[in-house]
């Protein structure tokens, strides 16, 4: 196990020698977590790929999205019926001890249910689906970035589930694309799940050009 200097992520190797880190570690922990409770909801942000619903459906339990940022994760992470909480930096909270990361305590918890599920990291991670994810951002100044925001919204407000942050386009049962504007820069973020690698690119790149497009 590595914890990071704040001693609120970590990452893991598991019992193959493989490191462990990003969604593939937050799915391995969702599934041991489901698999003991058999219910209950796991909050995940607006980011993450659908192996989140697999596994839920899989174990009897549910998926909570928010917003991409620990805050939201935070408060999610105090509501009825969540029992876990998760980003892709491998940031873990388990709202029955305290609804605020700590890896310290999700080491511990972590060994906890290998030990009473009789399992291994190695078979939890070989028992994932697999998915393929891709990112780019796009250079935006801060003035047209409401301008863009908008101009999606009224162009895909009907292509699926209301957003919870950004933009989120429906393509598909396995396909989806997320424009998210960052908070902080100048830019927007392109997320896009598919079926292949080369896929989810080539989502990433089409609406990379749209964004850029729609600065003009």
């Amino acid at each position: 196990v590595r914890l990071d200097a704040s001693g609120e992520r970590l990452s893991l190797v598991d019992n193959r020698g493989d490191r462990i880190a990003g969604w593939k570690l937050l799915g391995v922990v969702a599934s041991l977590v489901l698999r003991e409770a058999r219910s209950g909801q796991i909050a995940v942000p607006v980011t993450a790929p659908r192996i989140f619903e697999w596994i839920a459906k899989k174990y009897g339990g549910t998926v909570v999205r928010t917003k991409a940022d620990s805050k939201a994760l935070m408060e999610a992470a105090t509501q009825d019926g969540v029992i876990l909480a998760g980003d892709e930096a491998g940031g873990l909270i388990f709202p029955a001890f305290h609804p605020a990361m700590d890896a310290i305590f999700a080491t511990v918890k972590i060994l906890e249910l290998l030990e009473s599920l009789d399992a291994t990291l190695s078979a939890e991670l070989d028992a994932l689906p697999p998915y393929q994810t891709a990112e780019t951002n796009v250079p935006c100044p801060w003035e047209s970035k409401g301008k863009v925001m908008r101009l999606l919204s009224q162009q895909y407000q009907s292509t699926g589930p209301r957003s919870v942050d950004g933009v989120r386009v429906d393509l598909g049962e396995t396909e989806w694309v997320l424009i998210l504007p960052d908070p902080d820069r100048p830019l927007f973020h392109i997320i896009a799940e598919s079926e292949t690698k080369d896929g989810a690119r080539t989502v990433t790149e089409k609406y990379a050009a749209l964004v850029s497009s729609l600065q003009r």
